[in-house]
């Protein structure tokens, strides 16, 4: 299990070349999965930013995320913006208020939980603010489907 925040930074290195692609800066999900990850190209004129598909990635580590080759970069298009980002944009789900499906508040949205292997969300972090966040820790919701409005995400249980 993984946490996107932890994500955030990591290089991508291509397998057949050995050289850094660049790094990861946001995930996008969609579904209840991790779509793919947003990355900062390191040598790109054009195009800084792409984006790598989840099903791309051959071994997710502690230190790097291994692909086959450099060509499972795409560039950033309108298709790629339908899923829903994490940490950045206006779209992102970090700070939307999460509710449960009965309308009770469960804290703001703050990191995303998944498999490393398949890539399935299995819950997600919320805060009810950092005074809370000293106290208390962080909750670790657990959850099916969810549901991503403007101002809010609604999270059945």
């Amino acid at each position: 299990m993984r946490t996107m925040q932890r994500m955030i930074g990591l290089p991508i290195v291509s397998m057949a070349t050995g050289k850094e692609i660049g790094q990861i800066c946001d995930g996008c999900m969609c579904d209840g999965r991790i779509a793919g990850f947003i990355i900062k190209r390191k040598h790109a004129l054009l195009h800084h930013h792409g984006f790598l598909p989840f099903e791309a990635i051959q071994h997710l580590g502690e230190q790097a995320v291994m692909i086959d080759e450099d060509t499972k970069v795409e560039n950033v298009a309108d298709t790629h913006k339908q899923y829903d980002p994490i940490c950045t944009s206006r779209k992102k789900f970090k700070g939307k208020p999460v509710l449960s499906s009965e309308g009770d508040m469960l804290g703001l949205a703050e990191d995303v939980y998944f498999s490393m292997e398949v890539g399935t969300i299995i819950g997600y972090e919320v805060t009810d603010g950092w005074l809370s966040d000293i106290k208390e820790g962080r909750k670790v919701v657990k959850g099916h489907d969810l549901l991503l409005c403007k101002e809010r995400a609604i999270l059945s249980l």
